[in-house]
């Protein structure tokens, strides 16, 4: 089996602790325990004994995580090391070679590299610019066959902050349903929308989604690697399968404190200071955009802790975040790593002072060295 690349996190992983202005990050600046935990709650976790828990992860987790889906329960949850383990699962268990796979691009695309390194046959719709970066119902229809196994989204999505309407949710489950095929949705952003309320979760809206999510964007808590999976049982269970040659189990330490950040009350609080840093830091970059409209554009991001910039220099975009890079100490993402050259991907969760400084270097790059 050959694996190709993961350019995306390959770059961040090289690059994004030398720099001085990270910008590259597309979650919301993380906690510390101390700001995190009520001293109680500090001394309780002084006696968590370092032992293995569950594999599938811990009884009382896996109930609070199916309280936030109506009708769901323990066994419709696996708890996983990070969302990243949580897809890896998903294509080991539920694809097979020669079955076919529908992505929503531009996307975080581990689901993707990962499907064709095993020989899934993967189609791709892509997300139109023009309407807000959201499919056209009808492109969908045009890619499923009766060859699809399974269609997968990033919503909210990754890179650009879209949303999808309600209506359009329903029509992709429509699809789905007409068509009998699992309905696979990211949902790490949920919870991070801007100025809408929080949207339904596709797990409560079709029998035969699966759902990813887990505690590393909105809930800007990436260091305790705490995702899951939510579905029906008998395809979580069969992750669960999957699970028992990887990871085996996650931290004891990580499910105690996941456990309180998933009761409503902390989801809620810890969401509202999300989307504080997340507005605050929109309206920085928004005014930027103004400033340089004539090298930067972009539709505002409706969700999410990042937003996809396109720009009107001659140069590629690999290229140009080198640059910043080497010369200025700036971490940004390229288009390139999501298929689409001349964008980038700007991180907008950061301390506003820390993206507000970042941005000035980008302009003065920008106008000093390619104009």
């Amino acid at each position: 089996m050959k694996i190709e690349e993961f350019t995306l996190e390959r770059i961040q992983s090289l690059y994004e602790n030398t720099v001085e202005y990270n910008l590259s990050d597309s979650g919301v600046h993380p906690y510390s325990l101390r700001e995190l935990l009520t001293p109680s709650e500090q001394r309780a976790l002084l006696d968590v004994e370092l032992g293995y828990g569950w594999t599938n992860g811990k009884v009382s987790l896996r109930e609070a995580i199916a309280r936030l889906y109506p009708g769901r329960d323990a066994d419709n949850v696996i708890v996983t090391n990070g969302s990243a383990e949580a897809n890896f699962l998903l294509v080991m268990s539920l694809l097979e070679p020669g079955d076919e796979l529908v992505v929503f691009v531009p996307n975080y695309l581990q689901i993707l590299g990962w499907a064709r390194a095993i020989g899934v046959n993967v189609k791709q719709v892509l997300l139109r610019e023009e309407l807000g970066w959201t499919p056209d119902l009808d492109d969908v229809r045009k890619v499923v066959s009766t060859k699809t196994k399974m269609m997968t989204i990033c919503h909210p999505n990754n890179p650009t902050g879209s949303l999808l309407s309600r209506e359009t949710m329903d029509g992709l489950v429509a699809i789905a349903r007409e068509n009998d095929v699992y309905l696979h949705a990211d949902e790490v952003y949920k919870g991070a929308e801007l100025e809408s309320q929080e949207p339904p979760s596709f797990a409560d809206l079709y029998e035969k989604a699966i759902v990813t999510s887990g505690l590393s964007k909105a809930l800007a808590l990436p260091g305790l690697r705490i995702g899951w999976l939510v579905g029906p049982a008998a395809e979580i269970y069969a992750s669960w399968q999957s699970k028992d040659y990887t990871s085996i189990t996650t931290s004891a330490v990580s499910e105690f404190v996941a456990e309180i950040v998933v009761q409503p009350a902390k989801r809620q609080e810890i969401l509202a200071r999300s989307k504080r840093i997340l507005r605050e830091n929109l309206a920085v970059l928004s005014a930027w955009v103004e400033k340089n409209s004539d090298l930067f554009s972009f539709v505002p991001p409706k969700a999410g802790g990042m937003a996809f910039l396109r720009y009107s220099m001659d140069i590629n975009s690999t290229t140009l975040i080198h640059r910043l890079r080497e010369e200025r100490s700036i971490m940004l993402l390229p288009g390139d790593v999501y298929g689409l050259d001349k964008y980038i991907r700007i991180g907008i969760g950061a301390p506003a002072e820390h993206l507000q400084a970042g941005l000035e270097r980008l302009a003065g790059f920008v106008r000093s060295e390619l104009r």
